[in-house]
């Protein structure tokens, strides 16, 4: 089937599931299967943008569906497809109940992509650590790594990101010191 009519089918599949929400685990399986199947730009770009839209539409679906575009972006030969997923992660994953998980996935992206990927999956690293602090530490050090990077965005990203991590740590540092009396 070419992919002009696999997008036609995505579209229909996320109508359906918009019109019958309590079955979002089937559809949105069936979307994910679907992404690991040959095609071109457009129809991955149909099938994420339709996991995107359910995952808004439907909250119940937004952490299975992150995991399904992370294991989508082990894969993905799509830069733009790649860093549009991994902004996402470094939006709505640090909002999840076990952020901690997503990391490997982005870390991932860091060591085995393009420059392009690379610098996206920085930010969303940079992201977590700064929106989830039992992580901020473990974060840091994969930040540090790609201080050394060949790519200059990346880094820079890495170098800013850093520098902002240690303000916040420094500030939080600060809210726990106990407030000296002023001289007299």
């Amino acid at each position: 089937i070419a992919d002009e009519f696999k997008v036609v089918v995505v579209t229909a599949i996320r109508q359906l599931c918009l019109k019958y929400p309590q079955k979002h685990r089937v559809l949105v399986g069936f979307l994910a299967a679907t992404l690991r199947e040959e095609g071109g730009f457009e129809f991955k770009k149909a099938i994420t943008d339709s996991i995107v839209e359910l995952m808004h539409a439907i909250p119940e679906t937004k952490e299975s569906s992150l995991l399904h575009l992370c294991e989508f972006i082990e894969d993905c030969e799509f830069t733009a497809l790649s860093t549009q997923i991994l902004h996402l992660i470094g939006s709505l994953g640090p909002t999840t109940q076990a952020p901690a998980r997503y990391i490997r996935f982005i870390y991932n992206r860091v060591i085995l992509e393009n420059a392009q990927v690379r610098a996206a999956s920085i930010s969303a690293l940079s992201r977590f650590a700064s929106q989830v602090p039992g992580i901020r530490r473990s974060v840091c050090v994969l930040l540090s790594r790609s201080l050394l990077d060949e790519d200059d965005e990346v880094r820079d990203r890495a170098t800013v990101a850093l520098a902002a991590l240690d303000g916040l740590d420094l500030s939080a540092m600060k809210e726990d010191e106990p407030m000296e009396p002023p001289l007299p």
